[in-house]
């Protein structure tokens, strides 16, 4: 406590250039939370829609489907097997996925395609493949009164077959029992734009998909959506365990998406750790101003430490005097920095920076990058702001600790 009240009188002593320390820590941390928070709440935008569009949140295959997709290796799918998955804890939404390829025909001309068989409302619920339809009418996900089942089509594969809503398309290609696929659809709806993601998509209702490729009550992967992308690694322990019970004899295995999509996972990760780089910079140069502050505090009291040493003050309580005082100016740097970012990444996170151009990407237009309101992005600067506190103390107070009471006391 006695350190403590020498700590507060030598702050005290000097109130212009105690604030003027304490102002440059509190830029540093205000900057330091602001850009985390903008930063974080971008990422999580971004993987928030590429999970929710692409991956889901954990994945059910067969071993060794992540890493090579095959039309023969697939999982067992019902209505009931995916009410049984909705309602396990944290679960949002369930569907199922047939992926593979085919020829496409219009009436003169062919083309490849990627082929997706979707359970269209469940599909509906969990992805944005409803939003992406540009022009005409979502699946409906049952056969018309000719019995041909609908199927969308992306922009660039109905420009180069020259098909429109409601022309036939003929797709062409080889079912799982290895005999020759081929059938025909009517054209419901074009998806996004050609250069989009889904430009060489065809996308028929999983009934039908299943009927085309000769897989019936089988999907390639089973989809699940999670509470948010964070918690994937648990849900995707959660499921396995749920898998292993279901199907004892199987090896179906649940992936969580960043070992789905790994290459952008690492392509994220190695993004966002290339963003800490400003902010090591940023407290770089803040450190600097608060160190020739607290050098300077220690040179004028130089007469005052050697009294002190000569009364028997150990050097290690003046080397944590120095400290202390220092972690006292970083922490009020620190609280009055947490009350002034609160309010400004709290308006980033509802309403954010609009972008001088929206982007669209598969057809969802991006308007405004949005902060993230979060421990995270205050407790992180002020262990930073702190940590670095530390750091400045040590060669001030090694040198207030290494005074000599004779030299020193001839300056006073």
């Amino acid at each position: 406590m006695l350190m403590l009240k020498l700590a507060f009188r030598n702050i005290l002593r000097n109130r212009r250039r105690t604030i003027l320390t304490i102002l440059s820590m509190f830029g540093g941390y205000v900057l330091m939370s602001v850009q985390l928070s903008v930063t974080e709440g971008s990422y999580d935008q971004m993987l928030e829609f590429y999970t929710k569009d692409t991956t889901g949140h954990v994945q059910i295959t067969t071993p060794g489907f992540v890493e090579r997709p095959t039309l023969y290796k697939s999982v067992p799918v019902s209505e009931d097997i995916m009410s049984a998955l909705s309602e396990q804890p944290d679960v949002q939404a369930v569907t199922a996925r047939i992926e593979s390829s085919a020829l496409a025909y219009g009436d003169t001309k062919s083309f490849p395609v990627e082929v997706k068989g979707v359970h269209p409302g469940r599909e509906a619920d969990l992805s944005y493949l409803a939003d992406k339809v540009s022009e005409g009418d979502y699946l409906t996900g049952d056969p018309d009164s000719d019995g041909y089942y609908e199927a969308m089509i992306g922009a660039q594969a109905a420009r180069q077959l020259n098909l429109g809503i409601g022309d036939e398309l003929v797709l062409i290609s080889q079912g799982a029992d290895g005999s020759l696929a081929n059938d025909l659809y009517r054209i419901s709806a074009i998806l996004g734009q050609p250069e989009d993601a889904e430009a060489r998509w065809v996308v028929l209702p999983l009934a039908a998909a299943q009927a085309f490729y000769v897989m019936p009550g089988e999907a390639h992967r089973l989809i699940v959506l999670g509470r948010n992308h964070h918690q994937a690694r648990t849900l995707e322990t959660q499921l396995q365990n749920w898998v292993d019970n279901r199907w004892p004899e199987s090896d179906y295995r649940a992936t969580a998406w960043q070992d789905v999509a790994k290459d952008f996972y690492r392509t994220m990760q190695a993004d966002k750790e290339g963003g800490q780089v400003t902010l090591y910079i940023l407290v770089f140069l803040v450190c600097i101003g608060v160190l020739n502050t607290v050098l300077m505090s220690v040179m004028e009291r130089t007469g005052e430490f050697g009294v002190l040493k000569a009364i028997g003050t150990s050097p290690s309580r003046l080397f944590w005097l120095i400290v202390l005082e220092t972690l006292v100016l970083a922490f009020s740097a620190c609280v009055i920095g947490v009350l002034a970012a609160w309010p400004i990444n709290a308006w980033f996170t509802a309403v954010g920076i609009e972008m001088a151009e929206p982007m669209e990407i598969s057809g969802i237009v991006f308007s405004h990058y949005k902060g993230q309101l979060s421990w995270y992005v205050f407790a992180y600067p002020a262990v930073v702001i702190l940590l670095a506190a530390v750091i400045i103390a040590l060669m001030p107070g090694l040198r207030a600790a290494r005074i000599v009471p004779v030299d020193a006391m001839r300056t006073l």
